[in-house]
């Protein structure tokens, strides 16, 4: 109950925080919120799934007509998050690097922000690129 509630209340301000203005949930302050909230849905959450049988017991049928487990789909998904997030950051560094010299716009859910930019932060390194948010002159 603890994590589920903790889990919880990191999403209530955000949903507050996305009914605002962009610069309101632009900046580090959600994003460590959104990284908090990330970190108990795909780690701490799995305590929950791992631990309760009828995450084991009860099944979704996939496209192709395959049966998986809840708890083994919510595995997937916290190995999907990660490999989304680095992907497009380094989509971003990619066409980044064919455009030297000009502005790239990138737009995303904000609650992929943090993820990205610390991807970014870690590919630009030796490399001639600025990340400015799009409020910054």
């Amino acid at each position: 109950a603890k994590i589920h509630n903790k889990y919880k209340a990191l999403l209530d301000p955000l949903i507050i925080l996305a009914s605002k203005s962009p610069e309101k949930f632009n900046n580090a302050s959600t994003d460590s919120i959104c990284a908090e909230r990330q970190y108990y849905q795909y780690k701490m959450l799995k305590k929950i799934t791992n631990k309760r049988d009828e995450f084991a017991t009860r099944f979704h049928t996939k496209p192709n007509g395959e049966k998986i487990s809840y708890r083994d789909g919510y595995q997937l998904a916290d190995v999907f998050w990660d490999l989304r997030n680095q992907t497009m950051a380094k989509n971003i560094m990619q066409i980044s690097e064919k455009n030297q010299g000009k502005k790239i716009v990138v737009l995303c859910g904000f609650m992929h922000r943090y993820y990205i930019l610390s991807e970014l932060r870690k590919l630009k390194e030796g490399k001639n690129i600025i990340l400015k948010e799009f409020y910054e002159k």
